[in-house]
This record gives structure tokens, sequence and C-alpha cells, in this order.
């Protein structure tokens, strides 16, 4: 049975509910509210439904999702690897009770197999590949490697083609010859070197076939006479004492040789090059890969040309030495020897092989040997271009500069979770303590769920509200909203507060959302996880981008925005996302927002983040230089590109729309839909929207829009908290690496990134894909290098220290050229704790890679065809429609012109709903039609939403109710808007005074409905907390109440205005407009404003910033600087007020005034003409 949702909540029209629903009959409910919440389960059973309970109404019961053709050849390689794996066996050893349990460790084991092998293959190829190719590879010696083992304790020496090691030999003393000792001092003279000469063999041994006469010895050459005599092992009759060993003629077969084979270490090798120029004056060659030199047989030849036992060796064999020299006769030889019978082949053979055999030509020349560092090679090579570009990337010199002061609109949001005050309060006083416009800035924290951090006292939602100063008194009624989760749990409450923060000198406003959950949610209310809080933020400013239909909570958060703050959503362009133990320098917002200002087709951008508690404990420690590093190589790099495929989430800045043709950016429907996938029952999902939900974003916004930029700028900086403990370091890394690979197969498919090839991001990305999977290898590999090295049972790695100089090399001269000394100390610690991130950290969070709480709303029954996702007996019903939704545009029209309704529920007290407030009643003013004051406050001056009475919406009917006296109307002060004493400004600060018009809570004059303290505008619109009215004013308010506006704020009737003219202050263009978009709601939703002063001022004809004056226009195409200067002085000297007056606003002016003149050269003057006048250098 396939049952989809009734209404995508984008599109659900607008429904008017009915006190007589008969719905509200059913299952023993007492309201509307209560059915329209609850559906048919009795708020009483929540939380013990059984299937049967909710068998009439199978919301959500079961699901049919269509499987994709990747995730059908993603499951059958996951069977076809883990098929040996009974699912009794998972169920039974494992605890893995449901299928989709038991499919997601199926999938982590194929994907920890694919890395296992990976890792295996990449350390057989580097390791053992090599050899299989190329054996005795490590296990041979040329002149120059020889040379260098002629230490005490590292003694080689070369006899014959063999090289042996004398080390535990050379010391003692051998000779058994009388008056001729040796020693280690003349021995280490010999240490390194070819001792062929040293060793002669009898003829009449090596020979035996040819020479029979044991007189006949070879003399060597002048290049082949031994340096040192006395060492020269003669064996045989020619050793003269016949008391030694060596008077033996057969010595050096039997005692020698079976001697030197115990200390044989490998083969003695000759480039064919050095073969060929050694030609020159060596009488040797090459046989079948053998090299035979035959220079002192020529030479005793020559000696003894009348002595014909001498020539033992034919002519056709010698003459092929003389004549090629040097080279390759094998083939010439074998054409020779063919015409020997076989016993004289076999006789000069053996003659060859036991007197003239000198060594090997050097086999690791040859492609088989060669191959395997060639391949090496390139993909060294690769890697440390990519090392050096990023090298190159990230070597940004220069002055840091600072940018103008930006006055664009910012949303600085921060989710909240389980941090402690300390850090809440860094992170919110950093935040109003920004270097950037106080009112152009807006603090939107999220409290995700009723939670008691580890170590604190109280929830996080009451920390945060205590250090922005709100009356524990104020409980604002909770509000339905849609969460992103399963089941049940998509349907949540939340609160909203808002207000002003002081700190330092700066009046910020604020907003906060407490998630509060359903009334049945025992474990974590409201709690839906970070990905939940930004999205919340990004529907809202979606639904006011289009005008589209809000919930409940939405609504009440544009009215905070607009009717209280004073500032219309639709102005904010950017939304800085920080986490709660952030803290952000001055001016790292304004740079941020300056560069994007700068290059309007940089869609988010991000600063570098360090730590603010380096040296708070050894785990911290490590990870400094990792952040260092991390920032300045691989997102400079990236940035380059313009796709940085990670912006932290604790500190980035979001494009919410274009700055061309206002097109949602951010905001996006496509980014939304994406991002907010509730259905969350795969392992790769869990790692994408779980684990790594801000990488994921980031592969969203590329994914989506890849002809717009993703940055990196490293001037603006900021300050998190890195886990100071093992296991918290141990769970924070198992999320981010595991989210990387899954963010990074993501990307990998993505066709859209820039570049082709190799010279591509997706090439990039690979590689960052493939060296986080092989980080095990990397680890493994550096310890067989350490050990080989150390030990030198192995030739030394060259390119692999190649590698690792160039990578660790390049970092260095980064911090150094940035002077940045700390780092040097940083780099050792983290180079000694490399195992840890290389090997422990992956290796743990690969096998917990399923590690999740997977809950039992929604069970996978199968994976073949089609999935079919059921209800588990735990969830509750839920549908779309449960929450209802209403344009704020046409709320606020229904408000104006209609007034708001007492409760449907007459009668009943605020107590007996499921959000009851005790407060409000205990605080309640007297009784009267609005229930003790505004619509929308916090206070019991609050509304419907501040006060235990349901919710608004469901139990509010907007139609005309008369008013009943002045009086009255005065003692519940505005429905929407006014204060009883002690003042709770909608839901937000309270006033520091008892009474009202006493003064406003900086305690400045200035009457009740002012957060400054400056008096209300004439009009009875909505004052905002800055003393200004509302983006749209009423114009039906003077016909409500001449006490006060229905949708103002309480005021003196000293200061009402009763019956003039609401467009008086207005000029004709503007009070038309003004007067219109009031008439069709007052929304204005259809153009976008833009983020400048000037829009403000004209969404608010009665804001205190006057309208800059204009300059008369001259037709000069070619002005003066005199004439400039003098133009500027006169701008800037007409102006009442230069609290709003820039030096882009004094240049646009300029360029009005010349319209036949190109100033775009001029603008430094234009600028130094401006500061000249403002410190009165330019005076006349």
């Amino acid at each position: 049975m396939s049952v989809k949702n009734a209404q995508d909540p984008f599109a659900t029209p607008l429904e008017t509910f009915s006190p007589n629903d008969p719905l509200a009959e059913t299952a023993g409910l007492k309201s509307d509210y209560d059915k329209r919440a609850y559906g048919e389960a009795n708020p009483a059973l929540i939380g013990t439904l059984e299937k049967d309970d909710i068998a009439n109404r199978p919301i959500d019961a079961v699901e049919e999702v269509p499987t994709t053709s990747v995730r059908k050849w993603w499951v059958r390689l996951t069977w076809f690897t883990t098929w040996w794996i009974p699912s009794f066996a998972l169920s039974k050893c494992g605890g893995m009770k449901r299928p989709d349990v038991q499919m997601a460790w199926r999938e982590k084991f194929t994907i920890c197999a694919i890395i296992f092998w990976l890792c295996a293959i990449i350390l057989f190829y580097i390791i053992a590949f090599g050899r299989l190719l190329c054996p005795d590879y490590d296990k041979a010696w040329n002149e120059s490697q020889l040379s260098q083992h002629a230490g005490q304790n590292d003694y080689y020496a070369a006899i014959r083609g063999t090289v042996y090691d004398f080390s535990k030999f050379y010391k003692g003393d051998h000779s058994d010859i009388t008056n001729l000792q040796t020693s280690s001092d003349l021995m280490l003279q010999l240490a390194g070197q070819d001792l062929t000469e040293y060793f002669p063999v009898p003829l009449t041994v090596g020979c035996q076939s040819l020479v029979s006469d044991t007189a006949l010895a070879l003399l060597p050459t002048a290049n082949n006479t031994p340096a040192i005599a006395q060492a020269v092992h003669t064996s045989g009759p020619l050793q003269g004492d016949a008391s030694s060993k060596l008077h033996n003629v057969n010595w050096y077969p039997d005692r020698f040789l079976p001697f030197a084979k115990k200390l044989k270490k490998g083969y003695y090798v000759y480039s064919k090059k050095d073969i060929e120029n050694q030609g020159q004056w060596r009488q040797w060659a090459i046989i079948n890969s053998k090299v035979y030199d035959i220079s002192d047989y020529l030479n005793t030849v020559s000696i003894y040309q009348t002595n014909p036992a001498y020539s033992f060796l034919d002519q056709s064999i010698t003459s092929l030495f003389k004549q090629q020299a040097g080279g390759d006769i094998t083939g010439d030889f074998e054409s020779a020897m063919s015409q020997f019978n076989e016993t004289y082949r076999g006789a000069t053979q053996a003659c060859l092989d036991n007197v003239f055999y000198v060594g090997k030509t050097d086999f690791r020349d040859t492609p088989r040997c060669e191959v395997q560092n060639y391949l090496l090679l390139a993909f060294s090579v690769l890697l440390v271009t990519t090392v050096l570009a990023k090298f190159i990337a990230a070597l940004q010199l220069g002055t840091k500069r600072t940018p103008e002061q930006q006055d664009k609109f910012v949303i600085c949001q921060v989710p909240c979770y389980t941090e402690g005050e300390e850090e809440l309060r860094k992170t919110i006083d950093s935040l109003a303590g920004l270097e950037y416009d106080d009112k152009r800035k807006l603090l939107f924290l999220i409290c995700d769920g009723m939670i008691v951090g580890s170590g604190n006292d109280r929830s996080t939602p009451r920390i945060v509200l205590d250090i922005l100063g709100v009356d524990p008194k104020i409980d604002p009624e909770p509000l339905m909203f849609k969460s992103v989760a399963e089941g049940s749990k998509q349907l949540n409450y939340a609160k909203v507060y808002s207000g002003l923060y002081e700190f330092e000198g700066h009046v910020v406003p604020y907003i906060v959302v407490v998630k509060v959950g359903r009334p049945s949610e025992r474990s974590r209310p409201g709690n839906r996880g970070k990905r939940d809080s930004q999205i919340l933020l990004m529907r809202y400013l979606n639904r006011v981008h289009f005008d589209a239909p809000m919930f409940p909570l939405e609504l009440e958060i544009y009215h905070q925005m607009k009717n209280v703050i004073g500032i219309d959503p639709a102005f904010y362009e950017y939304i800085l996302m920080v986490d709660a133990d952030t803290r952000v320098e001055a001016d790292g917002l304004n740079r941020l927002v300056a560069n994007c200002a700068d290059d309007s087709r940089i869609i988010a951008i991000c600063g570098e983040t360090t730590l603010d508690n380096a040296e708070g404990s050894w785990w911290t420690m490590i990870q400094v230089y990792e952040y260092y590093i991390s920032h300045h190589l691989a997102k400079a790099f990236e940035s380059l590109f313009g796709s940085v495929t990670c912006l932290p989430g604790c500190f980035s800045l979001y494009r919410i729309r274009s700055s061309d043709k206002g097109r949602p950016l951010f905001i996006s429907n496509r980014i939304i839909d994406d991002y907010s996938e509730n259905r969350v029952d795969t392992l790769h999902k869990k790692n994408l929207l779980h684990l790594g939900e801000d990488r994921y974003l980031t592969t969203l916004v590329l994914k989506n829009f890849p002809a717009f930029r993703t940055k990196f700028i490293a001037d603006a900086k900021a300050l998190t908290s890195a886990p100071e403990r093992f296991g918290v370091l141990l769970s924070q890394r198992r999320r981010w690496i595991n989210s990387t690979v899954h963010n990074l197969a993501e990307l990998v498919l993505m066709p859209e990134l820039c570049g082709f090839c190799l010279f591509s991001m997706r090439f990039i990305v690979f590689i960052d894909l493939l060296g986080t999977v092989i980080l095990p290898a990397t680890a493994v590999y550096l310890v067989y290098l350490i050990v080989t090295v150390a030990t030198k049972t192995a030739a030394i790695p060259y390119i692999s220290i190649a590698m690792i100089a160039a990578v660790y090399g390049l970092q260095a001269i980064l911090f150094l050229l940035k002077r940045q000394w700390q780092y040097i100390g940083w780099l050792i610690i983290y180079i000694l704790a490399y195992p840890v991130f290389s090997f422990f950290l992956p290796i743990y969070s690969f096998w917990h890679m399923d590690d999740f709480s997977w809950g039992n709303t929604r069970i996978v029954v199968g994976e073949k065809g089609n999935k079919k996702i059921v209800a588990g007996t735990d969830d509750e019903p839920y549908d779309d429609t449960m929450i209802p939704v209403k344009r704020f545009s046409e709320y606020q029209r229904e408000v104006w012109e209609e007034g708001a309704a007492p409760s449907i529920r007459s009668g009943m007290t605020g107590a007996s709903g499921p959000f009851g407030n005790s407060q409000a009643i205990l605080h309640s003013g007297p009784p009267s039609l609005y229930k003790a004051g505004s619509a929308y406050a916090g206070s019991v001056a609050g509304s419907d939403y501040g006060q235990g009475l349901g919710d608004y919406y469901q139990n509010t009917n907007v139609i005309q109710k008369p008013v009943h006296s002045r009086q009255a109307s005065a003692a519940a002060l505005s429905q929407m808007g006014g204060s009883q004493a002690p003042s709770m400004v909608f839901g937000g600060t309270p006033s520091m005074y008892g009474m009202p018009g006493m003064g406003s809570m900086y305690g400045m004059p200035g009457s009740s409905a002012s957060m400054y303290g400056m008096p209300n505008p004439m009009m009875n619109s909505t004052a905002s907390m800055y003393g200004m009215p509302p983006m749209l004013p009423n114009p039906l308010a003077v016909t409500h109440s001449p006490a006060g506006s229905d949708i103002g704020m309480a005021m003196p009737l000293s200061q009402q205005n009763t019956g003039s003219n609401i467009w008086a202050q207005q000029d004709g263009a503007a009070a038309a407009a003004a007067a219109a978009a009031a008439a069709a709601g007052g929304s204005g939703m259809g153009a976008r404003p833009v983020s400048t002063y000037s829009a403000l001022n004209a969404s608010n004809p009665f804001a205190a910033a006057p309208v800059p004056r204009a300059l008369p226009i001259n037709d000069a195409s070619d002005p003066t600087d005199e004439e400039i200067k003098s133009s500027v002085q006169t701008y800037l000297a007409n102006q009442p007020s230069l609290m709003n007056v820039t030096k882009r606003s004094v240049r646009e002016a300029l360029v009005g005034a010349y319209p036949n003149a190109d100033l775009s050269s001029k603008k430094q003057m234009i600028n130094k003409a401006i500061d000249d006048t403002l410190s009165g250098g330019a005076q006349a």
C-alpha cells in the first residue's frame, strides 16, 4: 500500500478552522487545537499508541520509495561481499534485529573491505610488487654504492663479482704468515673496494684443463696492481711460506670460498655505460650479462711472447676482447665457441668464470626493474605538483588591507545544543562586538531542544536567555513548525524571544528560537539536530522571499523581525553561520562581506579558524598545526578554482540571494529540498546528513550553483574550541572522516566541477578521497620506511623521502615566510602525533561508520525494486495538514482590517491546554476582550502565543470585534504591542523601570513604547526597538482606538495623532506608493528591497535618518579637480546629518551631478577630497 503526504508544506492552501468542527469530538478531544495537533490520537495516550490505535488513520503507515540504479548496483556489490555472513548471525550475535540496521552493517563491512584492499594494494605495489619484478634489486652494489660501506661497523668488499660483509671479520688478526700481521687499521684501507686482484686464483685450479704448470701466474696491469702488496693472498706453490695455509694450491676453492659464502651479501655490478667508458683502457667485455676482464692475461702474454704456455686461451676468443673492448660480445663469442669441441668449450668457459669473471651488468637498469620506479616517480611528481600548487596558492604575501565598512544586512545564526555558559557568552559577545553596524546585523540563536549539557546546571535555552537578559517570567506560547525528522517528529514546537543585547557600547537586536518539542516528548524534547536548525532559518527566508504560506513559528519570527526589531527580513542579504563555541574576531564579518560585495559571483565564503584552546591539553596541541595547514593549503588552493569543497559550519558566510536580479541562492528550493531530506535510511545518507551536514551543505551549493564560487580568505579569522579529551576528539573525528569520505564520493561524481581531466577540481577531489581512505596504508608505509632506512636492510628510497621532504618542506617554508615562528613547534608535535591522525583515528572511524541512533519511527523492510518503509509501532501519526500555514501579508491585512479576536476557547484557563502557562495566568491583568494585552508579547502583555491559551492560529477567529471602551483598551494596552508594568517588550528584554513612561531601558527620557527611549512616531503604528515605526504603518490604526494602536505600542494621549494625515511627512510619489502598499496588505513582497539605508528609508517614511540632498546638474564633460572638490564640499555641507553619508553615496551624487563626465578614474581623488573635507583640511 502506498501512501503519500497529502500536501506539500510550501503549497498548502489556507484553511479555516471552525470551533464546531465535528472532528473535534472524535476520540474525546476537547478542541480543534487538540484535534489538529494530534490527529485522531488522544493526547493522553501519546507515546503508547499501538498499531490498532492508528489503523483508521494510516498516515505514512507504508511508503514505497523507488530505488535508483546506483543504489541497486551498490546493494548487489554489498551482498556479493557479505553473502557468507548470514542475517541470523547478525541478529543473534550482533544484536541487529532490524533489516535496515543489518543492511547498514553490511554496507559498512563492504566499504571497510574496499578500503582494506585499497590499502593492501597500495602497500603491495610500493613494497612487494617491485621485488616480484626484480627480486634482487636490493642485493646489488655498483662501485659508488659499495664505497659507501666503508665504516668500522659497515665493512663491505667485492671479490670476483660478489659482495661480502667483513664487518665482523676485519678487526682480528687472521694472518698465519711468519712476520706478517694484519690490523684493523690496515684492513680499513681496503673497505668498500673491489679486492679481486688481492685474491688471485692459481691457474692450475681455475683453468685446470688449459694450464698444468703451477709456476704460471698472471701479471697485473698498472691499473690493476694492488696498492697494498702485503694484503695479496697468493696461494699454492707461489706462496713463499710453506707453513701457511696459503701454501695449499686448493686454498681458494676449499677454504676461502666456503668461508666467504657465509658473508655473502649480493652482487657487484657495472652499468653498461661504465663498462663502455672503461673499455678504453681495460680489455673487458659483456658475455650473457656477465663481465669478463682479461686485461692481466693479455698483459702477461705480451710480456712472455716467447713462452706459448701463457697463451692458453684461443686467439679467436681473445681477439674479441681486443676488438670490442667495453661492448657486448655475446653473439660473436657464442659463434667462436661453436667452433670448438664440447670439452674445450667447457674448459674455456670454466676458465673465464673462475679467473676472469669480475661482476654483472647492472640488472637494475632493465625495464623489468625500472618500471616500478618510473610509475612511482610519475605518481610522486603528480602528488608533489599538487602540493606545490597548493603551496603557491597559499603563498599570498602582502599587507593586510582593511576593507571599507560595509552596509549589508546580515543574520548571524548560532545553533546551540549542549554548550556551557562560558562558551555561549563568548560567542554571543564576539558577534555583538563585531565592527559592523549594529542595526545591520541580527543575532539569530536557535536552541536545539530542551537539553541540559554535561556540567551545566540549567538547560541550554535558559543559559542563552539569561545571557541575553530575558526575564525568566517570560514564557511565550510554543508554536508549530515542521522539523527535519522522521515520522511524528516532523511536528515540532518552538518559542520565540526577541530583544536587544547590549555589550560594550554595542546594542544588537536578537531573536532566540527555542525548540521545545511536542508535549509527548520525554527524551531530548525538541531536539532535531543542527541541520533542522539551519533549515528552519533557510526555509523561513525562502518563504519571505516568495511571500509563501508560513508555519505559525515562521509568522511569529516574521513579526518579531519586521514589527518589533523594525527591519524587513527581506532586507537581509547574507547569513553568517557560527557555532556556539566559536569566537569571531572583530573585523571578521566585515572582511567576509567586503569580499562578497566585490565579487557578486561568490555564493559562500569562509575565513580561517584557529584554536582558542591550543594549549588546553595534549589532544588540542596536536590539532593546532592541522587546523592551520588545512586552511592555508587545502582551502587556499581550492579557492583559486572558486570551489572550496568544505565550508566549515563554525565560520562561513552565505549569500541569500543574487545581487543582480534578487534570485534566491542559498535559500533556493533546490538546496532546501535536498538538504531537508527526512528519509535518511541508508548508510550513505546517514553519513551525509547526520555526521557531515556542514560539508554536505557545501556540496549542495556547488552542485546546484556551479557558476558561482565558494571562496576562502585568510584575513577573516575566528577562534573555536577543540576537544580537550581523547574521547571527544575520537567522536568528532569519526564524524569528520566518515562525512569526508561520503561527501568526496558525491563530489567525484559531480560533472559541474571546473577543469578537465587531470587539470580539474574533480581530479583534486579524487586525490583527496584516495588520500583519505589510504591514510592507514600511509602510516604503515612510513613505519616500514623508517625501519628500512634505520636498519639499512634495503636501498634508501629516495623518491619517498623526496615526497615527504617536499610536503613538509613546503609547509615549513609557508609559515616561515609568513613569520609564524610558533608553528615550528606545532609541526613537530603534529609529526609526533601522526600515527594518531593517520592510523588510529581512520581505522576507528571506518569501522564505526554505522554507529548511529536508528530510532524506531521508520523501518525498511525491503531493498529489491522499490523499498518499503513501514511506520514503527512507537510512531505517532503525522500529516502536513496538521500544521496550518498562512501568508504573512494575508495575516497582517486581516489583523489590520478586522482586528484580532479572543481565543475560541473562551472561558478556558491558560493552564488547561497542552502548553499551559501558569505564569501568564498568575500575572494576567483585568479581564478584557484581549486577554491581557498584545497578541505577540512574551509577557503578561503578550499574545495568545505568549499566554498559555494554545496556538494563536488554531484558537483565534480573525473577525471584527467592537472596542468596548477607551478605558478597557487602555487597560489592556495594545492588542499587538502594548506593555504593562513591568514592560516585557515582545518576549525580549524587560524594561529597567517598573512603570511605563518613566524612561527607556537605557535611562534616556522617552515613552515606554521605545526601547531606546526615543519618542514614538506620530502615527499609531508598531514601534520598533530602534524607536522607529515598522516597515509598513497601518493606515487604519486611528480608527480602531484613540488610546492605543491595535498593532502598535501604547503611547500617552499627548503623543497620539487622532486625525492627521498619515502620509503627511512624505512627498507625493512616495506617499502614493506607500499608501498603495499598505492598502495591498502592507507586505511589499512583490518587489525585492535592496540592502541600503535608502531602501530602508523608502519603506519607512518616518525614519529618523534624513534623505540626502542632491547636487545641481553640471553638463561639463571634463570637470577639473577643483570643481569636483567644491562639489564634494557643497554636498557634505548641505547634508543635515553625516551619520548616514558614505563615500559611495558621495561618489554616486557626483556621478549624478556630472552626467556627461567619466569620474571612474578620479575615485581616489574624490575619496581624498571627502577625507580632507571631513577632517577640515579643505576648508576655505
